[in-house]
């Protein structure tokens, strides 16, 4: 982590290779998710970001060219995060259950162990790449996207792994099941992140692997 004084002093003809610029924009992306967290995108402005990091607005500029590019930055390290738990657990798990499962925990984990990252990418009504279609942006949060996509095609090819006779699904079928997984694992890591669970169940793991269980199972047969 830099100090205040190495933030406040760097510009770019101190940085001398990637790695250093890298870790700079990694914590500006971290500072600007916790303010969008604690205040709300619309209360993220450069001053704001520069004063809360030690830097000066205009040093900001040289590494990223406006607040909603930094924005758009977070969403894509999100997804890219989400997507790379996701890929792990499918390439450890040959077996179509196991694999099933394991992409479930790593969802839920993921959800739960970044709850800012998760609420910025699937609770908060903030802008995605439709958003950004026809705008400047675009080019850059097609990134997002792409990386969204590979992973609903994960979900589909776990869930496709899991029907014997997988070629007679329906592409429109495929899409329901994902949705409706998808819908009662975003309520699983939503209600853990609300604390709301603990009043109701004494055991939330017992709780959700006994969901999780029930799930693969219906996709079974």
């Amino acid at each position: 982590m830099f100090s205040k004084k190495q933030l406040s002093g760097f510009d770019m003809k101190k940085a001398r290779n990637s790695t250093e610029l890298e870790r700079i924009r990694s914590r500006i992306i971290e500072a600007a998710l916790d303010i969008i967290v604690e205040e709300g995108l619309p209360s993220l402005t450069m001053r704001k970001l520069g004063n809360r990091l030690h830097m000066s607005a205009p040093n900001l500029y040289n590494f990223f060219q406006s607040k909603e590019e930094i924005y758009i930055s977070i969403v894509i390290k999100g997804f890219q995060m989400l997507y790379d738990e996701l890929e792990r657990s499918c390439l450890s798990n040959p077996d179509p259950a196991s694999r099933a499962h394991a992409l479930i925990d790593a969802y839920i984990d993921f959800g739960i162990t970044n709850k800012a990252y998760y609420d910025i990418m699937f609770t908060r009504p903030t802008p995605k790449y439709n958003d950004y279609v026809g705008t400047p942006y675009e080019k850059i949060s097609a990134i997002e996207y792409k990386i969204s996509m590979d992973i609903v095609q994960i979900a589909i090819d776990a869930l496709k792994g899991l029907k014997k006779d997988s070629h007679r699904i329906a592409a429109d079928d495929l899409v329901h099941g994902i949705i409706k997984i998808w819908s009662m694992l975003h309520g699983m890591v939503s209600l853990a992140n609300s604390n709301i669970m603990g009043y109701v169940t004494p055991d939330l793991e017992k709780t959700y692997r006994r969901i999780t269980n029930e799930l693969i199972e219906q996709y079974r047969a």
